[in-house]
């Protein structure tokens, strides 16, 4: 084996074992619940696949009560990967801090979603991609991902329905983490005056069900309020955008940027 041979077979072996990869070691998404970070070493780590479980449709919210907060964190651009519509809303994300200039959303069908992810993922952008699909990852598919995001440090988040009746553990896990959010009781909140209490915060119950060199736990989030709206809700359903958005961030009803692919 010649010389130079033997020093790109060396330097494979170190990224293999992330020596050199500096995000794979110090760059984390906080997730914004202080016993979380802690948990976590400072977040969710960067260059990383994390697995959102959604227990039924109607928990959808949960989960991007959890997740939107921690996309707000990054520097990058911000891929939305499905095979369906991406059911967003412009206003919804807004209030989450979640920049409407950083979203591209990219629809394609079930068969090339991993792949357009795969390519997504590879990219230099530093960027967050959320790929939420019908279609089941296998163990192969996943850890093609994981060697796409170890190279260039963009991070990946599954966002898929898997009913409480089926046990996690049925699916291949070669993520960072793995999550199932629901939706948790408020507290209520009592006002001298009021016969009735008002409903507090919302509330979540996350459960960090795997995690890469941590162990499981479960906590009960208060979610901080999002940014409040001042027009009266009939004003906003009218104009369709919220006030805090300087004119022409947002003509008409135009939607975030979106690709389509059938590749």
């Amino acid at each position: 084996m010649t010389t130079d041979a033997l020093a790109r077979l060396r330097e494979q072996v170190r990224r293999l074992e992330r020596r050199d990869l500096p995000h794979s070691q110090t760059d984390t998404l906080a997730t914004g619940h202080s016993a979380v970070d802690t948990h976590l070493g400072g977040g969710l780590r960067t260059g990383s696949l994390h697995d959102f479980l959604i227990s039924d449709p109607l928990e959808r919210g949960a989960s991007l009560a959890m997740l939107l907060p921690i996309l707000k964190e990054g520097r990058g651009p911000i891929f939305w990967i499905s095979d369906t519509p991406a059911e967003l809303n412009a206003c919804g994300l807004h209030q989450s801090g979640v920049s409407l200039e950083r979203l591209v959303c990219i629809e394609t069908d079930p068969a090339s979603l991993l792949s357009v992810a795969e390519d997504v993922l590879r990219g230099p952008e530093r960027a967050l991609a959320v790929i939420t699909g019908s279609h089941v990852p296998s163990l192969k598919e996943i850890r093609r991902l994981n060697l796409a995001v170890e190279a260039s440090g963009n991070t990946g988040f599954f966002l898929r329905l898997v009913p409480l009746t089926r046990a996690p553990g049925k699916d291949p896990c070669a993520c960072a983490t793995r999550w199932r959010i629901l939706s948790h009781p408020s507290a209520p909140r009592f006002f001298p005056g009021l016969a009735m209490p008002l409903p507090g915060s919302r509330r979540l119950s996350a459960a960090l069900l795997q995690g890469r060199g941590g162990r499981p736990a479960h906590w009960i989030l208060d979610c901080t309020d999002h940014a409040p709206i001042s027009r009266s809700l009939d004003a906003l359903l009218a104009h369709r955008a919220p006030p805090a958005l300087p004119p022409g961030r947002l003509p008409g009803r135009q939607a975030p940027g979106r690709a389509r692919t059938s590749a």
